[in-house]
């Protein structure tokens, strides 16, 4: 899978328009987050995290012979500075409700792509660190598999 094309699934991704409490959660991108942290806006999403894209597999696709790539995004939803109401359980209902949300856009969202297939997508309702500081929310990761080329003979 070339660059261009692992960029092209972030874009699908950030362009999701999930809500959390009935508001669409605006996205940052890692290029356009500087010393963002203490300023932020909360709620909001972050896509791709440092480290939070993954070549997890490679190899050839034995039908076809082509290789095939499975890569991994994390996408982050951070809610508020840990410490302020009650903790987690405070926003448990809300954050279920985005992770709903999230997979029924990406299900549609990713009817127009037909070249890349979508092996899953989890989301996990935790205490997300992020830079120095540590917030409720949630780390959604999809996962998703395309056939690079196949071979030449």
């Amino acid at each position: 899978m070339s660059y261009s094309s692992v960029t092209d699934i972030i874009e699908l991704l950030a362009g999701l328009a999930v809500q959390y409490n009935s508001a669409v959660v605006p996205v940052q991108r890692l290029t356009s987050q500087s010393n963002w942290s203490d300023a932020a806006q909360l709620p909001v999403r972050i896509i791709p995290v440092l480290g939070g894209l993954r070549l997890v597999e490679g190899g050839v696709y034995t039908p076809t012979r082509a290789t095939r790539a499975v890569w991994e995004i994390d996408d982050l939803l951070l809610v508020r500075d840990v410490g302020m109401g009650r903790g987690v359980a405070d926003t448990a209902t809300a954050l279920t409700d985005y992770i709903e949300d999230y997979v029924a856009r990406l299900r549609f969202a990713w009817l127009a792509r037909g070249d890349v297939q979508l092996v899953n997508v989890s989301g996990i309702i935790d205490v997300v660190r992020y830079g120095e500081r540590a917030y409720e929310g949630v780390t959604t990761t999809t996962r998703f598999a395309h056939l690079i080329r196949a071979p030449s003979t």
